[in-house]
């Protein structure tokens, strides 16, 4: 027989002695979400991943197992299978004198949804064929099990079964097939049609190994006809745990509770709007119950506040405390009163209400809504916070993989991830093996998020937010599924921009796309702008190009609109943000260079360039977002002109004629020197690169080819060499190219000239790169010429007197 062991967080479990269920690999008690993935806590053995994937495949091809070949197989894998099918199939054929698993004996049958997390149905003519079975341990909670079923199973198992759950089995509403199984020791009936009359009171008599009794949510017991517990003196004295939460009971009646000398475990909570009052409870009654080590008595009413002293001469391992009513006379110095506590007040007290009430929903929620509130507040940096962080984070996790379709679950969830990971102290020390462990799990788990709530703004927000904080300490995981759901939010948002009339969209729903707009591609940025060359490709091919170009053409729809308006300038940010991500995609790119070009983007760009010129105002923030957007244009179109198939398409008048103006570039509003220089830089240099194809391939009269080298030349002579920049080159070969063909002379001082600037704005990276790239080479070359220009050649000197300084060592590689 099984025994009844209790544990410090006030759940229960039950044991059983046999040999071959002592090595099982898992109970069916805890089972595996569909959505669970390799990355969770509980890894599931190689053994589990086939069961799962032979269970899928019997079922979709509707294969008959019964008669496969005259084999028998062990006892766990069978339980496996089981545990896995999804409809009487399987279990009819346990009991077919053909069938592979005639000698199997199968002692656990879990059909519950709350394990599964899918409909199973094995009603009595299939539990009929497994009477010579020798089952002992039944999980039907959330099922559809009925009443006749109980009548098959008692016929055939009476003194076999110790463990029996029937919990939110609302099909079952005759329960005397229960109480002929004599030998059980765990008994859950909560939330059923149970109630109580004076013959099922009797009954209870007969249970003698009783170990554990659950009459939660029992909907049949109301404030006006509460459930009379004097029957509970018919129950076995030697009862260890009793739930009663939620139930409306009757508390004069509390003496009844004196009978259970061993009661180790006693749910009493009540129903948040319930009055319910414990004063007399604990007083005269559980005070006196020495063995008791588990107690949970939230959202009752305690009118005495020296209630507390009494509590703690019980001594509790547990004690559950949740809701507001019990706050005031709990706040101070009651860390004492248990070794775990469940409330909403402390943070240590959240972890432990999340790992404990893993069935209850709306406890759940409250306590991530504290949760937030308390790592916002950053109320709790005193006890113990940053040991906390994990074992938070992992709660949060297992709640959200539990609660897979729980909307207000993932948006709470998340929200609480992102406060986690915004810590100073998770900044300080995020590379842990077991949080790189939790961030591959928790990708996993917000593209289930994303997939299952879009509909959600609250997820979508948090969602996005947290994507790029996990995958930046786990870099390469799942990039190619991010991206596919990024997009996908994308494409969702532009449907509904395209498809709502500005008169039929609200300024919240208008808001509201702006905000997951912005934030997705800015989480798509992120990634991007640190992924492979590869990578790049990929997301390319994947249609990033024209996902941005979508929404940069209706966001710019709305900029302008009012481009000195409030909501002109946040639809520009958004703008700013995505010419950023297309910058970083097509950067050494080509092909996402030619669908940026094939999809209208030069257009685009000069239709951007011609409003943002036209813009005039006194407000420095409006002409700084400006700015800002100009420097990212300009960095993608210089990376279009270094792919030499594509630069003759930029040989268009108003093109060029608007590179010729922004390479001097001046705005008295901005302070930013380096973005103001890489205006300047891109659009010299953008030029530089169309001109080294030579005269003979410039197609327009004007501007002509000799007016635009001169105002090169007149640029690049005006910069200062030591120019703070914000540019990133991951290698000089755009352009250290002029520098290998025969071209004019001012394309050339541009090309020398960046070199010398970058080497010496910042050697420790770019001096590295120079040797790496053989520009040291190039530049003794082309400064041993003889009729290389003196400017040239001043700026060569510099630059190779940097190359030869031997503390700028080996390459230092930066994102």
């Amino acid at each position: 027989m099984g025994d009844l062991q209790f544990k410090v967080d006030g759940d229960f479990q039950i044991s059983q002695s046999c040999e071959h269920n002592s090595k099982r690999i898992r109970t069916c008690k805890t089972g595996i979400s569909p959505y669970r993935t390799i990355f969770t806590t509980t890894v599931p053995s190689l053994i589990e991943l086939c069961a799962h994937v032979i269970s899928l495949y019997c079922h979709t091809k509707q294969l008959d197992l019964s008669n496969i070949s005259n084999e028998t197989y062990p006892n766990s894998v069978v339980q496996l299978l089981l545990h896995y099918m999804h409809d009487d199939k399987f279990v009819n054929i346990l009991g077919s004198p053909k069938s592979l698993l005639r000698n199997t004996n199968i002692s656990e049958l879990c059909i519950s949804k709350r394990v599964l997390y899918r409909s199973f149905t094995a009603h009595g003519s299939a539990l009929s064929h497994l009477k010579h079975h020798a089952l002992n341990h039944l999980q039907f909670s959330s099922s559809d099990i009925t009443s006749e079923d109980l009548s098959v199973i008692a016929e055939n198992h009476a003194s076999r079964v110790q463990y029996l759950d029937i919990g939110y089995c609302l099909r079952v509403e005759v329960f005397d097939s229960v109480f002929k199984l004599l030998n059980l020791t765990y008994l859950n009936l909560e939330r059923t049609q149970f109630k109580l009359t004076p013959t099922t009171g009797q009954l209870f008599f007969g249970l003698k190994s009783l170990r554990y009794l659950g009459l939660s949510y029992l909907k049949k017991h109301s404030a006006a006809h509460p459930l009379q517990i004097g029957f509970l003196t018919a129950v076995s004295p030697d009862l260890l745990g009793l739930d009663l939460s939620e139930t409306a009971w009757d508390t004069r009646q509390h003496e009844s509770f004196k009978h259970f000398r061993q009661l180790k475990y006693l749910d009493i909570s009540s129903h948040p709007v319930w009055t319910v009052r414990y004063d007399d409870v604990i007083k005269y009654t559980l005070v006196q119950m020495t063995s008791l080590k588990s107690l949970d008595i939230s959202n009752a009413i305690l009118d005495d506040e020296n209630i507390i002293h009494r509590l703690q001469s019980l001594k509790l391992d547990f004690l559950g405390i949740l809701g507001d009513r019990l706050q005031f006379i709990f706040l101070q110095n009651f860390d004492s009163l248990a070794v775990k506590i469940a409330s909403n007040f402390k943070l240590h007290h959240v972890l432990v209400t999340l790992n404990k009430y893993t069935n209850k929903v709306c406890v759940l929620e409250t306590a991530l809504k504290s949760m937030y509130t308390l790592l916002r507040d950053r109320l709790q940096l005193g006890y113990n916070y940053h040991n906390l962080e994990s074992n938070l984070r992992e709660a949060v996790l297992d709640t959200m993989e539990r609660y897979p379709n729980r909307v207000e679950i993932h948006h709470l969830g998340s929200a609480c991830l992102i406060t986690l990971n915004h810590t100073v102290h998770f900044q300080q020390t995020p590379t842990t093996v077991e949080f790189r462990r939790q961030a591959r799990r928790g990708i996993s788990l917000l593209l289930i998020s994303l997939n299952l709530h879009h509909n959600s703004f609250d997820v979508l927000k948090f969602c996005v937010l947290l994507l790029p904080d996990f995958y930046s300490y786990e870099k390469d995981f799942m990039f190619y599924e991010i991206i596919c759901s990024l997009i996908s939010v994308l494409n969702n948002q532009v449907t509904t921009l395209q498809q709502s009339s500005p008169l039929s969209m609200t300024d919240s729903d208008r808001e509201s796309s702006r905000l997951i707009s912005f934030y997705t591609v800015r989480a798509i940025n992120t990634l991007v702008c640190t992924s492979s060359c590869d990578k790049k490709t990929l997301v390319g091919q994947m249609k990033l190009i024209e996902t941005i170009l979508d929404i940069l053409k209706l966001g710019f729809n709305m900029f302008k609109q009012s481009p000195h308006e409030t909501e002109g300038m946040e639809f520009c940010v958004l703008l700013v943000e995505a010419w950023s991500t297309l910058w970083n995609a097509t950067d050494e790119q080509p092909d996402n260079c030619k669908r940026f070009v094939d999809n209208g983007g030069l257009e685009f760009y000069l239709e951007t360039y011609q409003v943002c010129s036209r813009v005039r105002t006194d407000d420095a923030n409006v002409m700084k977002n400006i700015v800002t957007l100009i420097r990212n244009m300009l960095g993608l179109l210089g990376n279009i002109a270094e792919v030499e198939y594509i630069r003759p398409k930029m040989l268009q008048p108003d093109l060029i004629m608007s590179f010729n103006t922004l390479k001097t570039f001046t705005s008295v509003f901005f302070e930013s020197v380096s973005d103001l220089m890489e205006i300047k830089y891109s659009a010299a240099g953008i030029l530089s690169h169309i001109c080294s194809d030579g005269a003979s391939k410039w197609t327009i009269a004007d501007p002509s080819y000799e007016s635009v080298l001169q105002g090169i030349e007149q640029a690049v002579e005006s910069w200062e060499l030591q120019s703070e920049r914000s540019i990133n080159y991951k290698s000089f070969h755009p352009i250290l190219r002029i520098l290998k063909i025969d071209c004019p002379y001012p394309c050339k001082l541009w090309a020398v000239w960046a070199l010398s600037n970058l080497c010496t704005f910042k050697p420790r990276r770019f001096v590295p790169m120079l040797r790496r790239d053989e520009g040291v080479e190039l530049l003794t070359e082309l400064c041993n010429e003889a009729d290389c220009p003196s400017n040239i050649r001043y700026l060569c000197d510099v630059t190779l007197k940097l190359s030869h300084d031997s503390s700028y060592g080996p390459e230092i590689d930066e994102d």
